[in-house]
């Protein structure tokens, strides 16, 4: 059964679309700082590449191609299932949101477990230079600057997504109480934008550093 949707308005704001407004700026504004650090570490690894190539090519071959696809098979379903809690909160069906809000973490918590995984595989192969013990490529002193370029962006991107996992089983619990889409609507949306900004950084990480580099 649909519920009535709507915000309680805050003190400081005059009206509700004023506070919507506001909300959504306000994130808009801390989303483009977090691009514009990605960007940097985007635009450091293409300078490697146009510097380094073979070197670059060198260390990019010993990457897990597949885990990096099948995670953006799984962001891409993620942002599928927060779109899906994004319209039910609109038209009040608080059940199935909440279902595609926990999918979504899922789908989260998924990606995090494969990251893992290839972590370790790094760490096993040698792959990880500033760790103690050999590293498999030593002999090309240039492909460390990718593989530290690599660990920094992908362990950045997962710690937002860390974040963002957190926040959502929390808002997952306060969605679950009654009249909440009464009184905070807004915050599914807005936390949408969150989401949204994670996945949208890996779609960039992913051709980057495992597709343009092979």
């Amino acid at each position: 059964m649909a519920e009535p949707v709507g915000i309680m308005l805050a003190e400081h704001f005059s009206t509700v679309t004023q506070q919507r407004q506001a909300a959504k700026l306000g994130l808009w504004a801390w989303l483009i700082t977090e691009l514009l650090l990605f960007a940097g570490l985007f635009l450091c690894a293409l300078i490697i590449r146009i510097q380094h190539p073979a070197s670059v090519t060198l260390a990019a071959t010993h990457l897990k191609f597949w885990i990096g696809a099948a995670n953006t098979a799984v962001l891409i379903c993620s942002s599928f299932t927060m779109s899906g809690a994004i319209v039910l909160s609109r038209i009040g069906w608080r059940a199935g949101m909440l279902r595609f809000m926990l999918a979504t973490a899922a789908l989260g918590t998924l990606f995090l477990l494969l990251k893992g995984f290839e972590y370790y595989q790094d760490y096993v192969e040698h792959m990880v230079p500033f760790l103690s013990g050999p590293y498999v490529l030593a002999h090309d002193q240039a492909s460390r600057l990718f593989v530290d370029v690599y660990f920094i962006t992908t362990a950045l991107h997962g710690v937002h997504l860390i974040t963002g996992v957190s926040i959502l089983l929390v808002l997952t619990w306060q969605a679950s109480r009654p009249h909440f889409l009464t009184r905070h609507q807004n915050r599914i949306e807005v936390y949408g934008l969150y989401w949204h900004f994670i996945d949208l950084i890996w779609m960039i990480v992913f051709p980057v550093l495992y597709v343009l580099n092979r």
